[in-house]
């Protein structure tokens, strides 16, 4: 891997150096001295190969008199090689030819050191800069990336070799005791150098538009300027998993039963460097999760789906470092085990989340736990138990109903409950949809035009949608049925109606999957099923099953349903 790695490595480290000499020599060239020469002879090169690639060269002779002696040079600029990066090269050697022709006299820069060194044009080309900057980043990333994974990759042990048959999550030297460690410390050196390679990469984007925004009026061109927003977005959230570091440290859970128990119970106590405060609710998540990858050749990628998943708010108490928090779930049998050595392209694993909001930096963590078929029960008390219970139920009944807003006898669920998403959805669709109109239109591209535009407008439309929707359900006016109207931006688009004895149950089911908190959350709907067929939406945008058990609850009896 390492002899793979090299070559990237190299061409990595002769861009970096190339960028910093560019700079170096710019710096250095602010004192040479300004005189006038004569062009003998100037112009451009223009090479194209086999591939229909075109590059391009300044060229220049020109003599000048410094302290009374004669110099002739050749130096045009930092770069003097050729290439096809912006029209730099086409316009120096246009003007150059030009000078020649004319014979007029232009100003060059002198070295004071060395009289015989000169040059015409001292500037950097950001353009240059910003295409180097991709070579530095990308393979210098591959090669440095391949080498740190050869050598640091995670040990993992075979336990059919070692004897633990019976104990397959020794096989994860992770797992060797119950206090298991969180992944929050990787986390964030994954946010800094991602943050860092996009904003190398995108850095250079401000100064490569100016020619374009700005001398030829491509005010399309603009739309790039997205990639430096992005990259402020991701320094931002790098500076937030520090904060988060700093202020929680390792934090581990200790894990009792060790290993958590399918068909039995998970449960475990967090150690955490906060003060006490019994207003302060800790929300602990337990998910399964099925770790696959996707797709086919150089478009292979790795994707997580979440099957049980179950959410507790935690007991909180003084503790040994300012607040011990405990926690117990109750796991079906059945689900599938941890998979500690993570062999093949699909495998599944448990994780468990830790999140809170509190005064300074929240804390927001996510711990792999392993999980195995067992019946071993937690020993917390049953008076953190009981007090897990009340707190979780009360928790999903004041989220349950802080979703729907009462209008009289009729519940409303308005517009805006997806905003976030739906705008993040909006902007990328109208970026995509644009980008679709712009080859379409000035380059004449109809594929790629429509694949742009396409994709952008669906992104656009779906998410348009989902932020502008609401939702209204109540009683007819005889009290025999229940009527729902979906409108768009307050437009009525839906009208649904039902009575009640044809409503045979009631149900709720997961209708999506987003972020939130950096964690995936379901999203639920509360429906009527018909004795028809088919079913009326009575409830949507609950999160987490516990939230959608107390939404149903409290549907049916606004509704007045005996089911």
């Amino acid at each position: 891997m390492t002899l793979f790695a090299l070559p990237f490595l190299g061409v990595g480290i002769w861009a970096t150096y190339s960028i910093i000499s560019s700079f170096i020599e710019a710096e250095a060239m602010k004192q040479w001295a300004p005189v006038q020469a004569q062009v003998l002879k100037g112009g451009v090169e223009k090479n194209t190969d086999d591939e229909g690639s075109t590059t391009y060269r300044a060229y220049a002779e020109y003599k000048y008199n410094y302290q009374g002696q004669d110099y002739t040079a050749s130096r045009v600029s930092i770069d003097s090689g050729a290439d096809n990066i912006g029209h730099a090269h086409e316009e120096r050697g246009a003007a150059l030819a030009v000078a020649a022709s004319e014979g007029r006299s232009i100003e060059v820069y002198v070295d004071p050191a060395m009289p015989y060194s000169a040059v015409i044009y001292r500037d950097i080309r950001w353009g240059m800069v910003g295409f180097k900057a991709l070579f530095a980043v990308l393979f210098g990333g591959v090669g440095i990336g391949v080498i740190a994974a050869a050598f640091y990759k995670k040990r993992r042990l075979n336990p059919a070799a070692l004897g633990i048959a019976d104990s397959p999550w020794l096989a994860n030297t992770d797992w060797q005791s119950n206090e298991i460690k969180s992944g929050s410390k990787g986390a964030m050196y994954f946010a800094w150098i991602f943050a860092a390679v996009w904003n190398l990469v995108s850095a250079p984007l401000p100064f490569m538009l100016r020619e374009e925004v700005v001398e030829k009026q491509n005010y399309a061109a603009l739309i790039a300027l997205l990639f430096p927003l992005v990259g402020i977005g991701l320094l931002v959230w790098a500076v937030r998993r520090t904060l988060e570091w700093k202020r929680f440290g390792a934090s581990p859970v200790a894990l009792d039963p060790f290993p958590a128990a399918i068909g039995g119970q998970a449960g475990g106590t967090f150690e955490l460097p906060v003060p006490f405060d019994s207003a302060h609710r800790f929300r602990i998540t337990l998910a399964c999760v099925h770790s696959f990858k996707s797709g086919s050749g150089k478009n292979r990628s790795r994707r997580e789906k979440n099957g049980w998943e179950q959410s507790v708010i935690g007991y909180a108490e003084p503790g040994l470092y300012g607040t011990r928090v405990q926690f117990r779930f109750d796991i079906p049998a059945g689900l599938p085990p941890s998979d500690a050595l993570r062999e093949g392209d699909a495998y599944d694993l448990w994780r468990l989340s830790l999140q809170a909001d509190l005064p300074g930096a929240d804390i927001n963590r996510d711990y792999e736990i392993p999980a195995y078929p067992g019946t071993a029960r937690s020993r917390i008390d049953d008076r953190a138990a009981a007090a897990i219970a009340q707190a979780t139920k009360t928790d999903a009944e004041g989220g349950a109903r802080a979703r729907i807003t009462m209008q009289g006898d009729a519940m409303f669920y308005p517009m805006g409950r997806n905003a976030f998403s739906g705008l993040i959805g909006i902007v990328f669709g109208a970026v995509f949809a644009g980008a679709g109109i712009f080859l379409f239109m000035k380059e004449n591209a109809w594929f790629g035009g429509a694949i742009f535009g396409g994709v952008g407008l669906l992104v656009f439309t779906g998410c348009i949608y989902a932020v502008g929707n609401s939702l209204t359900v109540k009683r007819d006016s005889m009290g025999g049925g229940v009527e729902t109207v979906r409108r768009l931006f307050g437009m009525p688009v839906k009208r649904q109606y039902a009575a009640l004895d044809d409503i045979v149950s009631l149900a709720h089911d997961s209708s999506s999957a987003g972020q939130k908190n950096g964690r995936q959350v379901k999203f639920y709907r509360v429906f009527g099923k018909l004795k028809q067929g088919g079913d009326i939406t009575l409830g949507e945008s609950f999160e987490g099953e516990a939230e959608a058990g107390a939404a149903l609850a409290f549907i049916r009896e606004k509704l007045g349903l005996r089911l």
